[in-house]
């Protein structure tokens, strides 16, 4: 009797539980994919994608009020129908009348934990993925709709756009698909920091697009006819005839939209990231930055090593051209630029040698030598010579006399010295405001993670606990609240459920946002389940004593 009594209770909770979670998922994943379905224009193939890669988030979600609601109904109804007494008079326990509840509980707990570490962030990323393969489409929605399309800091906007043929010379890199958007019209904006540097327009454009399956990205380039770059604080043209954007030719890469994202993280990734955070994407390209900035160190200091006053002090570029300069001072300021100078009636002359002889001759007051690379990653060091004072420049091949100069002799991409191996250190100098900033940065960046990281565990585990003290909460208030309407017995345990998730939120908040101890943040997120498990206690304490 006692085992028939046990399995049927729990077939009962099972059933209701899996009803109620096919309900739940369903419409939860309905809902989210209504804005890509709305918004984004995507096509049927990807929207089903879509709701299918929700499902499991939308699950994790599901399953704790579904197993709550069981466990009221269940334990209401048979309390409503005297089953309970009639076991009570049989001398079944109470412990083992409330035993399903408590397996219930530890199923779900451990199914959601399982759910929220592993699965969710697993089927979200290629949510995210379903979505980018459909950038054409989603391109052609948006400019259609006469609404602006942004790729990384570029943002687009078109009066017609539409599909055309990919000619035939016209290959896409291996193992990669392409489409080409035709655009009539367009208007497109280059953002820093959110805000508009430049303002390009062109009467036709074509947008390639490459999709990469192999690496899980899509590549954007924009080849321009005619266009034209002003500066959006006045109506200055600011550059020549543009064919490509971005300028340098290299297509805009577009990874999976949630990959820096943490919160999307599976658990072992994590714990990856919290042992060593530099491996995080934006993380990495901050210490790359810092690093390129020390190399140039290296080498302002190695050229510094080099010059002797009133000597010829030589640049090589890659292409073997030289350029020669010859100064009477030279220092590094504080922003580790390499500044030339005049002394009395010695200015700064810098020669450009082509095949040997000298072609271009400059003279000046004040020179520096200024560093840059394309890209965090590039190993290509491009130099320029930036010019003040009292500017001269002569074409000496010609023999024409001297007149005013341009304020910069581009040196072009150099060849760098092997600083390696000269005692030359990048740290000997004191840090630039530049390298500050990312040494700040960096350090924000990597306490932010750690937060952010701190917050995702905590809540997780929080989460699934709560699952196993919601149902056992269930049992108990259907069985104390017997004869009553069931919809307010199930509004009874859903208070207090709402609570829990309200906590657990405003934790996960204070812990991302603080910048000293996360210990407070923390206690909020397990508050709530200190809550209900103290109003478990008053509860069957109340029960146990009917």
């Amino acid at each position: 009797m006692l085992k028939t009594l046990h399995w049927y209770i729990i077939r009962e909770l099972l059933r209701l539980f899996l009803l109620t979670t096919s309900v739940l998922t369903t419409l939860l994943a309905f809902g989210g994919t209504f804005k890509p379905l709305t918004k984004s224009g995507l096509g049927l193939l990807q929207l089903m994608h879509v709701l299918f890669y929700l499902i499991p988030a939308m699950l994790a979600y599901a399953t704790p009020l579904a197993a709550l609601f069981a466990a009221v109904l269940v334990y209401w109804r048979i309390a409503t129908d005297n089953e309970v007494t009639g076991a009570r008079a049989n001398g079944i326990s109470f412990y083992f009348l409330i035993l399903p509840a408590l397996l219930l509980g530890l199923t779900v707990g451990g199914l959601d934990l399982v759910l929220v570490d592993y699965v969710v962030p697993s089927f979200l990323q290629k949510s995210s993925r379903a979505i980018q393969s459909d950038i054409t489409d989603v391109l052609l929605h948006s400019l259609g709709q006469h609404q602006p399309f942004q790729v990384n800091n570029l943002v687009v906007y078109a009066d017609k756009a539409y599909p055309i043929a990919v000619p035939e010379s016209d290959e896409p890199p291996p193992g990669a698909v392409r489409n080409i958007i035709q655009l009539q019209g367009l208007a497109a904006t280059v953002l820093r920091d959110n805000r508009p540097t430049s303002i390009v327009l062109a009467k036709t454009a074509n947008v390639i697009i490459d999709k990469i399956r192999k690496l899980n990205q899509v590549q954007v380039a924009v080849q321009l006819e005619d266009g034209t770059a002003f500066d959006p604080n006045s109506i200055r043209q600011i550059r020549g005839t543009i064919r490509y954007l971005p300028p340098d030719g290299k297509p805009y890469v577009i990874g999976s939209l949630l990959e820096n994202q943490p919160k999307f993280f599976n658990n072992a990734r994590l714990h990856r990231l919290r042992k060593d955070p530099l491996t995080f994407q934006p993380i990495a390209n901050l210490q790359g930055q810092l690093k390129r900035l020390q190399t140039f160190d290296a080498i302002t200091q190695y050229y510094l090593s080099q010059f002797k006053p009133m000597q010829p002090l030589t640049f090589t570029r890659t292409d073997g051209r030289r350029i020669v300069l010859e100064s009477p001072m030279a220092r590094i300021n504080k922003n580790h630029e390499l500044i030339f100078s005049r002394q009395a009636a010695s200015r700064v002359v810098v020669n450009k040698f082509v095949d040997g002889r000298v072609t271009t001759a400059y003279s000046a007051n004040e020179a520096a030598m200024r560093l840059a690379t394309n890209d965090v990653g590039s190993k290509a060091i491009h130099a320029a010579i930036a010019l003040s004072g009292h500017i001269l420049l002569q074409n000496v091949l010609l023999k024409t006399g001297a007149h005013a100069g341009p304020a910069q002799v581009v040196l072009g991409p150099l060849k760098v010295p092997a600083v390696g191996r000269t005692p030359i250190r990048s740290d000997a100098l004191p840090p630039s405001p530049a390298q500050k900033s990312l040494e700040w940065q960096i350090a924000h960046q990597v306490q932010h993670l750690h937060h952010t990281i701190t917050s995702e565990l905590q809540s997780r585990r929080s989460f699934a606990l709560s699952c196993v003290i919601l149902v056992l909460l269930g049992a108990a208030l259907g069985l104390l609240l017997e004869g009553r309407n069931p919809l307010a017995v199930f509004v009874v345990g859903f208070v207090p459920a709402m609570l829990l998730v309200l906590l657990i939120t405003t934790g996960r908040t204070m812990v991302e946002r603080t910048t000293g101890s996360t210990l407070p943040g923390v206690m909020i997120i397990w508050l709530g389940n200190g809550v209900i498990l103290m109003l478990n206690v008053f509860v069957y304490s109340k029960l146990l004593r009917k």
